[in-house]
Parts: structure tokens; C-alpha cells; sequence
């Protein structure tokens, strides 16, 4: 039995929402209300990412520049893996009721490998 059969993640999918900084849920950044939301749905696990720069379908410039001034214009990226029928349902309760924006979300299947230490590699 492989390492990744035992971490239950073969055949595991990517879901990448792409936001800003400055899009708010309540009190608390989408980035942050995705990740909880994640979290409490059970799923395997969330990163949030920052970017340093980019443009989207508005063709605003999210440049770092930009940023100085404006932090709120600040790209985030969260990243949640899980099963792929997991994260679609994800996507169609949770991300749809919090990302009132219409933020870019993509889905995609991984091809994962994963790195363990042995005992040997511990006591080095």
C-alpha cells in the first residue's frame, strides 16, 4: 500500500479560488471565510496564497506597486484538496453563498506524490 492510498488523496482535486484582500464576509476576508468554511465541511485541507501581481477579467493591475497604496487590491489565491466530488459540492454551496464578487474558481485533478521521512532520514 503506497503512501498516498493510506493519506486517502489518490485521486484528490485542486479547487483555486482567486480574490482580493479587500473582499469581505462580514468582518472577515473571503480568503478567511473559505478557508473556515473548508474546515468545518470536513475537507482535507486550505492554503491561502499571496500574489504579487496580476490582472483579472476587469483588467484591473494588481501590480505590487498598486499594492502599496492600496493593499486591499492584493491577489489571494486559496487553494483546498480534496475528493473531487467533495470540492464540487464545495463549490456549489459554500464558495456560492460566500463569494458574492463572482471570483474565478478552478477545479482540477492532481497527480500527487508524496515525500515521507524513513527512519533513516529522522536521524540525520
Amino acid at each position: 500500500m503506497n503512501v498516498l492510498h493510506r493519506a486517502g488523496l489518490e485521486g484528490a482535486s485542486l479547487l483555486r479560488v482567486y480574490t482580493l484582500a479587500g473582499d469581505k464576509v462580514g468582518k472577515v476576508s473571503l480568503a478567511e471565510a473559505l478557508v473556515r468554511a473548508a474546515r468545518e465541511s470536513g475537507l482535507r485541507g486550505a492554503t491561502v496564497l499571496p500574489g504579487l501581481a496580476g490582472f483579472g477579467r476587469h483588467g484591473l493591475d494588481h501590480a505590487l506597486s498598486v499594492q502599496l497604496y492600496r493593499p486591499e487590491r492584493q491577489p489571494l489565491v486559496v487553494e483546498v484538496v480534496d475528493d473531487p466530488e467533495r470540492l464540487a459540492r464545495f463549490v456549489d454551496e459554500e464558495v456560492a453563498r460566500l463569494d458574492r464578487w463572482g471570483r474565478l474558481a478552478t477545479l482540477e485533478r492532481l497527480r500527487l506524490h508524496a515525500f515521507h521521512a524513513t527512519p533513516h532520514d529522522a536521524e540525520s
